[in-house]
């Protein structure tokens, strides 16, 4: 099982208070913490980018699940 080590994150985020983006910010290195590369993934990938939404009404906690799963998702298609 490989590590995921991410130097750098960036997130534009609208419709979020300062508040909302930290805790958003969070639940993502929560997340990524928690998270372990699918069978496959490549380790090392120099850009990565994926386009995530919010849902009207969607708790933060969701956004930052789809987040994770869709970066992991993006991860092992690199390979």
């Amino acid at each position: 099982m490989s590590t995921l080590v991410i130097d750098r994150l960036a997130l534009k985020l609208s419709g979020l208070d300062e508040s909302q983006g930290r805790q958003l910010a969070r639940l993502l290195s929560e997340g990524f913490a928690a998270a372990s590369l699918p069978e496959g993934a490549s380790a090392s990938t120099r850009s990565l980018q994926v386009d995530v939404r919010a849902r009207s009404g969607e708790p933060l906690e969701a956004l930052s699940d789809r987040i994770v799963a869709q970066v992991l998702r993006e991860l092992q298609r690199t390979v």
